[in-house]
């Protein structure tokens, strides 16, 4: 049992974390506000240029000349995160927080340098192909892919490849995390929290020290709770439902298999099947695609 008063909730983009935000917004003891921003805002104070020479051009090497020590630093950005985070759960009436901003797990190594266990992590996972999947959709109805997904597409032109890879790094950094946290993080999976809501949360619960009643699964999808950033689909459900789940089967199968080596290994560790690994060969590609040519010239004529 971790009784820390803030919960910092982390998982890749599209993988449930706004259902979980307002489901610990529901809960009497915890508010959840919309995305705020202000971890991964304290993540990026730190970053840095390095000169040739291997000089750190950024925040901690500036202050330090001023004599603050990198501890001092990363007391300050805390002290200014649950400030915010404190006044919040006031001002809502609860005692507790949890912090959720879809895109901290980018930032999972500098937010445990500057939160160490001072809050309790609670990470979710979810299949990567269905992330892939529901991540091309919303950067599609956005108009844009966040700076954090962007350097993926950069580096793989087919968005599904580039968010199966954003998301095999950010579960590892998730995992790793965990490993090291052990007594202060859980991490669950989607598909149980979709699937078996109420066990898998009175379980999560327990583990911060709160007891959890099934009513808060509807309060939370119910209650019209501070509205700002956030996942718009889950506004838009009255109950907790899996109809998302497998949504990744009907992506091309060369795509999947081409992904399967990559993914393959991750999924097992975080207990998925793996993807069909099938080769298939340039020719066999080619007649594949004169078939479907085919088929809509024939759609055509009709």
């Amino acid at each position: 049992m971790n009784t820390k008063k803030g919960v910092v909730i982390l998982g890749h983009p599209r993988s449930g974390t706004t259902l979980l935000r307002r489901i610990f917004d529901a809960h009497p003891e915890f508010a959840s506000p919309p995305e705020t921003h202000l971890l991964g805002a304290c993540a990026r104070f730190l970053e840095a240029d390095i000169t040739a020479d291997g000089v750190d051009l950024g925040v901690l090497s500036g202050l330090s000349f001023a004599g603050f020590k990198e501890d001092e630093v990363h007391l300050k950005l805390r002290e200014l995160t649950f400030g915010f985070l404190d006044t919040f759960a006031r001002s809502q009436g609860k005692r507790r927080w949890a912090e959720k901003t879809a895109f901290d797990i980018f930032h999972a190594d500098t937010l445990e340098r500057i939160f160490g266990d001072s809050v309790f992590y609670l990470g979710i996972i979810r299949h990567p192909l269905d992330v892939a999947a529901s991540s091309v959709e919303f950067c599609s109805a956005a108009g844009v892919y966040p700076s954090p997904m962007y350097s993926y597409i950069k580096q793989f032109p087919r968005p599904i490849e580039a968010f199966a890879h954003s998301w095999a790094d950010t579960t590892k950094s998730l995992m790793v995390l965990g490993e090291r946290q052990a007594k202060n993080s859980l991490i669950l999976r989607y598909e149980d929290l979709v699937g078996d809501p109420a066990d898998t949360l009175a379980a999560a619960f327990a583990q911060v020290g709160e007891s959890f009643s099934p009513d808060m699964l509807q309060s939370a999808l119910d209650r019209s709770d501070v509205l700002g950033f956030s996942d718009h689909k889950t506004y838009g459900e009255s109950k907790i439902h899996s109809n998302s789940k497998g949504r990744w089967k009907s992506l091309p199968s060369p795509l999947v298999s081409d992904l399967a080596p990559m993914l393959n290994p991750l999924l097992e560790v975080c207990g998925y099947e793996a993807l069909p690994h099938r080769a298939v060969s340039q020719d066999q590609l080619r007649r594949r695609y004169l078939s479907g040519l085919a088929v809509q010239m024939q759609k055509k004529n009709y």
